[in-house]
């Protein structure tokens, strides 16, 4: 893996286990046992830092959801909300503590909003826009509800399958 990745992730680690002030350049080389100034050559500001983290969820995120393509959306979404909370659960305490946190630049914070679903993919698979919308905040509040209270896999699929079968998409 180059750096700027496993930069990224450390960053990631670090924005979901301790928050984002704790976030310094020095942190990133001494938690990866870099020489001095090496976060700092590849990323100059903690802006950059974090762009350099939604660029990696959202690199994950695409290629974690297209592991899936092919099976229908009940399978497709619940494997995938389910491998976003087990997997990759310290890229979501991350990209849930930017998106709420107010220093973060408002360019940032809706990358972050696009970086777990897509609109464009919800409109494809449900045939419509608005349902499209419903199902990406529908997988969000999964999301949310997993961190916080828990999840199994069967209040994942029982709410998709709720919300497909609403739709009249199952």
């Amino acid at each position: 893996m180059d750096r700027r990745k496993l930069i990224a992730d450390a960053a990631i680690d670090v924005i979901a286990d301790e928050g984002l002030r704790s976030l310094t350049h020095r942190k990133l080389d001494e938690s990866l046992a870099l020489p001095p100034g090496s976060a700092s050559y590849y990323f100059r500001t903690k802006s950059e830092l974090i762009g350099a983290v939604t660029a990696r969820i959202t690199e994950d995120s695409q290629a974690r959801f297209h592991e899936f393509v092919g099976e229908d959306p009940v399978e497709r979404t619940s494997r995938y909300l389910e491998s976003v909370l087990t997997d990759r659960s310290a890229q979501l305490r991350a990209r849930h503590a930017l998106l709420v946190d107010p220093s973060v630049d408002a360019d940032a914070r809706a990358g972050l909003a696009a970086s777990l679903f897509s609109i464009e993919g919800a409109e494809n698979l449900m045939g419509d826009r608005d349902l499209g919308y419903g199902y990406v905040a529908l997988c969000e509040g999964l999301v949310v509800a997993g961190l916080t209270v828990g999840w199994t896999t069967a209040s994942l699929r029982s709410a998709i399958v709720t919300y497909l079968s609403g739709a009249g998409k199952h």
